[in-house]
């Protein structure tokens, strides 16, 4: 056992990252689809009406029926993911299988509507290792088409997983089979019990589950999906629409890059119970297929942006589920801390940063006021209708959303933030602050807000009882200047300011390498000569550092401008 796990360490620190996959549209698919006796054109005509890019696995279907299916699929618009008896784990076992699939290759791989090939649902850890074997032959002959494997949810036992933790059943997994879609399902509505009881109740664990699919799947480079409950059965209630869109749009906030439904079809026993999916027994709509239709599209539209994008963050307010992460004060957004609201953070390929504020309430709609920081320049919202960028307008550096209940809204953060330069050495005193946003290496204030430059002035206001700001990395040679030339108003303080400065052998700030002078605490312009050639400690000596005290003692609220601070 225990040569067993240190081989699986280095498998770990050795795997290479899974192959990038980018479909062309935000996935979206289902399970449990209609049965090879509804193979119609009218049945996939309805699928792709609800805004379904694939159909997903569902057992029964014969490669003639398959081939048939791809057929009616390309006329109505929607990929098919196919599902062949010949497909599973123990086939590994049989002599010659890399033939086997390349003969299933064969038979799909070249019609236009093949979106890949369905290898298996929740397999346990002993069954890994083969199945990354069986994905590596398929993508080996096919790289254009996915090779699909779905999870456990957290909730599973250890039993069915095969590993101690959920964790390392997740980390095995992507160490062993190296997949380009990291899928798992989780239906979280219960009919009681859960997070919240009184409503029916969600499984406590659920965003825990998204965040360490998330964690893996960022790490491994593969892509993220989530599989949502659309029906009422065995535990479960019949989501409604608030509870379909919350958990869409909660998935899309933890960066899942694809969404399946489980089920599309009705089973004939609960349909009869009038427990129904989003289309009956017989394909007809049921009451969540207009949800799901447009619920969908609202993903496509996003999702165009989103699959460009990396999520960097995930945070929550209010009370924070197990396994969620409090919004801290470090994020360029801020949100109510009393609210139950989501917030994914995400970055495109130029790093411009984009939130996805979502409503974690999946009974009642709420207005957000979202703050952002200084650097935020403007906001635009990404319509889930048109999946285009509408601006929107900042007052005092935030806005207000109004979000429906589960509800969620997409925005693009422009931001502008001027790195100050690095001080650079100078042989010479000759401070001008003529450049925006550069302090010329002035630094360090103390006793006084961030200095900000613009229109050729230093501005800042006092805050405390002994404000300075200094200036390092200088070598003024020997006798450069015999006196500084300060050009400054301030509002309040005492009729006194001082400059202190350091010499190449005494570096610091002393009371024996200063001056004081007299100022006019008025708020008017005036300049001021200081003879500092007339110190011993000036005359002969490298000077390697400046410090300004404005006014000597505490000026709080008093504002300073500074227009030059010139040696002479």
């Amino acid at each position: 056992m225990t040569a067993r796990i240190v081989l699986l360490l280095v498998v770990a620190a050795t795997a290479a990252h899974a192959q990038e996959w980018r479909p062309a549209r935000f996935p979206i698919g289902f399970w449990a689809g209609p049965p090879p006796d509804h193979n119609t054109l009218e049945t996939w005509q309805t699928a792709a009406e609800a805004n379904f890019t694939f159909v997903g696995p569902r057992g029964g279907f014969k490669v003639e029926d398959n081939l048939k299916m791809l057929d009616l699929c390309a006329q109505a618009g929607i990929e098919v993911m196919v599902t062949d008896g010949r497909i599973g784990w123990t086939m590994i076992g049989i002599e010659g299988w890399e033939e086997t699939v390349g003969e299933i290759v064969a038979d799909y791989a070249d019609h236009p509507a093949l979106f890949g090939y369905y290898l298996q649902d929740e397999p346990n850890y002993q069954h890994f290792e083969a199945l990354g074997q069986i994905r590596a032959e398929f993508e080996r002959r096919d790289p254009a088409h996915l090779a699909y494997i779905n999870l456990f949810p957290t909730y599973a036992s250890v039993q069915q997983l095969g590993t101690p933790t959920y964790t390392e059943h997740v980390e095995r997994f992507m160490q062993l089979s190296q997949p380009r879609v990291l899928s798992y399902d989780h239906y979280c509505l219960l009919r009681d019990g859960g997070i919240r009881p009184d409503a029916g109740g969600i499984r406590a664990d659920y965003f825990e589950n998204l965040a360490i699919i998330r964690d893996a799947a960022l790490r491994y480079g593969a892509q993220p999906w989530q599989i949502i409950l659309s029906t009422g059965q065995i535990g479960y209630r019949d989501p409604t629409e608030a509870e379909m869109r919350w958990q869409a749009y909660t998935s899309l906030a933890y960066g899942m890059k694809g969404l399946m439904y489980f089920t599309y079809w009705s089973r004939p026993r609960l349909d009869a119970d009038g427990k129904q999916a989003i289309v009956t027994s017989e394909g007809e709509p049921a009451r969540l297929y207009p949800i799901v239709r447009d619920l969908n599209a609202e993903v496509l539209a996003l999702g165009d942006t989103l699959l460009g994008l990396t999520s960097t963050g995930v945070y929550h307010t209010g009370q924070v589920p197990p396994g969620g992460t409090r919004l801290g004060t470090d994020c360029i957004v801020r949100l109510p801390e009393d609210l139950p609201l989501l917030l994914g953070m995400f970055e495109d390929a130029e790093g411009a940063p984009y939130a996805l504020i979502v409503n974690r309430d999946y009974e009642q709609p709420v207005e957000v006021e979202a703050r952002f920081l200084p650097h935020v320049t403007s906001v635009e919202l990404i319509s889930a209708q048109t999946g285009t960028a509408e601006a929107l307008e900042l007052t005092g550096g935030a806005l207000t959303l109004p979000l429906r209940a589960g509800g969620g809204k997409l925005l693009r953060l422009n931001t502008e933030f001027a790195y100050p330069e690095p001080p650079k050495i100078m042989e010479r005193i000759d401070f001008r602050f003529d450049r925006d946003g550069d302090a010329e290496g002035w630094s360090r204030p103390t006793s006084l807000s961030v200095p900000v430059i613009a229109g050729g002035l230093m501005r800042m206001t006092v805050t405390g009882g002994d404000p300075h700001i200094e200036r390092a990395m200088l070598r003024v040679p020997p006798d450069t200047h015999s006196a500084l030339r300060v050009r400054m108003r301030i509002t309040g303080g005492n009729p006194t300011a001082q400059v202190f400065w350091g010499i190449a052998e005494e570096p610091g700030f002393r009371d024996d390498k200063y001056m004081n002078f007299a100022i006019e605490p008025d708020g008017e312009w005036h300049e001021y000569v200081i003879p500092v050639g007339e110190n011993e400690k000036w005359r002969g000596r490298e000077i390697v550092a400046l410090r300004l005290d404005p006014t000597v003692g505490a000026a709080p609220g008093a504002t300073l401008e500074i227009d030059g601070i010139i040696g002479e």
